[in-house]
């Protein structure tokens, strides 16, 4: 079968591009042809290195110029690639598979069979309010189905017009042979540090941008430390506030307990140093880095928005706080620390990833979907 995925964003880092690297690796292994139709970003070449084939369109566009252009040059690689599924990863997207497919200029057929290509889209979030008022009525009439990475997401598109039949959920799933409980990586530890036995370390992995919250993490951490002077906080990332964050702590009489690693791809070495992942978001869906986490051995800290009480089980592999109340997460933070109850909710998290969010039943899930509506 040959798959054309459709991003909005460039692929650069982030969510929907880490599961769309999963995704070209898996079904590229399982005889499918993948195309990834979006604009270049820093991890292009690995996507293509994992089997995909580059398709430069851009689905950020502005006003129906950049509609009609998108749409054209979409409809051009499906017919002449043969294309049989068009899998969008965006409402924004989706718009444009209906208008390339459906009504411009005519319902697009493909040649020799006579069937429709169908239209299957995965929804990873939609934060704007004003966005999701809409969204589920324009899903219902673009897309012949909708995937949910999570029932948060689903649950509040229905309730905007999305009908139950015409979607459902199907986790994205966390590489369970890549991310593994494994030993502290003794010589990272030693360049930041950190000595085993006396530091407590949180850490966090996550772009430095408004909504992930790093400003309410930073002051938590520094009520946590006055408590436990042993205490670490690991800033994992880079991001457009990665200097108003280092300001931050510079003031927080605290400086020399945090640390900052910059943006790093071996995430898994990086987690063997942590005891706690905390995520202190905004908005949030499903958060794939809590579940990297838990698949590391690691109990997390998530805020109570989105899909994160999905995640997490209560008092079992971690904790949930309400997000934006610095006390909140500081108290969830001390009290992970009791009795280090944080060692035993990290076997727990590990063994919640590998019965809900394996990667082979996400795979799985997604391929049965699409075989489908192909057929």
């Amino acid at each position: 079968m040959k798959i054309l995925y459709l991003m909005t964003e460039p692929f650069g880092i982030g969510g929907v591009q880490s599961d769309l690297l999963t995704l070209s690796d898996d079904l590229t292994k399982r005889g499918h042809t993948v195309y990834v139709a979006t604009t270049p970003g820093v991890l292009l070449e690995e996507v293509k290195a994992k089997g995909a084939i580059h398709v430069n369109i851009d689905f950020g566009f502005k006003g129906f110029a950049g509609l009609f252009k998108a749409a054209a040059a979409m409809r051009r690689v499906i017919r002449e690639e043969g294309i049989e599924l068009v899998a969008p990863q965006s409402v924004r997207s989706t718009i444009s598979a209906f208008f390339a497919l459906r009504l411009w200029p005519f319902g697009y057929r493909v040649k020799g069979t006579g069937k429709r290509v169908p239209i299957v889209t995965t929804i990873h979030n939609i934060h704007n309010p004003k966005n999701f008022k809409w969204s589920g009525r324009i899903l219902q009439n673009c897309a012949d189905h909708v995937i949910f990475e999570s029932h948060y997401e689903r649950n509040r598109l229905m309730v905007h017009g999305l009908k139950a039949a015409n979607s459902e959920v199907i986790h994205s799933g966390v590489d369970t042979s890549r991310f593994v409980p494994q030993p502290r990586n003794e010589p990272l530890a030693e360049r930041y540090g950190l000595v085993a036995g006396k530091h407590q370390v949180f850490g966090i992995v996550a772009r430095l941008s408004e909504e992930k919250g790093h400003n309410y993490l930073v002051d938590a951490f520094a009520k946590v430390s006055a408590g436990n002077p042993d205490a670490r906080l690991m800033i994992i990332g880079e991001g457009p506030l990665l200097e108003d964050v280092k300001q931050q702590v510079a003031k927080s009489g605290v400086a020399d307990r945090i640390i900052f690693t910059g943006m790093q791809r071996d995430i898994p070495s990086y987690l063997s140093l942590l005891d706690v992942f905390v995520l202190s978001s905004t908005r949030e869906s499903f958060p794939l880095a809590a579940r990297e986490a838990m698949a590391g051995g690691k109990p997390v800290i998530l805020p109570r928005i989105g899909g994160c009480p999905e995640v997490v089980e209560e008092d079992v592999t971690g904790y949930l706080f309400e997000s934006a109340n610095v006390d909140s997460l500081a108290a969830a933070m001390n009290r992970i620390l009791e009795d280090r109850r944080y060692e035993g909710f990290g076997h727990a998290a590990r063994a919640r990833v590998e019965r809900l969010f394996s990667r082979h039943s996400w795979v799985d899930g997604d391929e049965k979907v699409y075989l489908a509506f192909a057929r």
